[in-house]
């Protein structure tokens, strides 16, 4: 059995495309309508999290990871928040809040480029955490959030 959508417009739109199919209605639909609301769903719940690395040290962001970023932002629809939460390390002779300020300076980095691409201020939100709990340590992933 198929599981169902986890975006919301996706959900609706294979509930529609059920109950056509179920009635008998499909014949009346249009294909352009079919596909574009395929496409559409498709297109909903392909966002999915998205992890940038970092060289230790830097908060320049790699060309495939600016591209990736750009992708991403690429026709959110307008209510979705982006979640940007950054990890940084620093070096062991480092200030304490080193890798702190490393995350903020990644964060504001991406922050940069989803402005850039049309995300607005008010829909991105920040987190700086320093050290990563798991996975790779110098990195900023990033989610969406549909607003309420």
């Amino acid at each position: 059995m198929a599981h169902a959508p986890r975006h919301p417009a996706a959900h609706r739109l294979a509930r529609h495309a059920l109950v056509i199919a179920m009635t008998g209605l499909a014949a009346l639909v249009p294909l352009a309508a079919a596909t574009s609301g395929v496409a559409a769903a498709q297109h909903a719940v392909s966002h999915a999290p998205l992890s940038i690395p970092f060289e230790t040290g830097s908060a320049e962001i790699p060309a495939s990871g600016r591209r990736a970023i750009e992708d991403f932002a690429g026709g959110l629809p307008d209510r979705t928040r982006v979640l940007v939460d950054a990890y940084a390390t620093a070096a062991a002779d480092a200030a304490p809040h080193a890798a702190r300020r490393l995350a903020l300076d990644r964060a504001l980095a991406v922050r940069e480029i989803l402005s850039g691409a049309g995300i607005g201020p008010t829909r991105i939100e920040l987190k700086v955490h320093g050290t990563a709990p798991d996975g790779p340590a110098d990195r900023v992933d990033l989610d969406i959030r549909e607003a309420g």
